[in-house]
């Protein structure tokens, strides 16, 4: 028997970026969307409480630098 409502693995390279400048809930999801921009981004999820942001992205498409350039361009610091 198989399981039909098992999820696929989503692609990607996932890292963890630890920020700053987060002042709500609003902010995380202002940087999910700058991320998410990004092309080769496959997902983002960031964390207020946590500060800081969970990205898979296609390493062919994006790098480091580039996601660290949206976060920063949507106003917050990458430490």
């Amino acid at each position: 028997m198989f399981n039909i409502f098992k999820k696929k693995p989503i692609p990607g390279k996932k890292i963890i970026i630890k920020l700053s400048g987060l002042h709500c809930s609003s902010c995380a999801m202002s940087i999910d969307n700058a991320l998410e921009e990004v092309e080769g981004v496959y997902e983002a999820s960031t964390s207020y409480s946590k500060a800081e942001t969970s990205v898979r992205f296609d390493p062919q498409k994006t790098n480091l630098q580039a996601l660290k350039s949206a976060i920063q361009g949507a106003g917050y610091q990458v430490i």
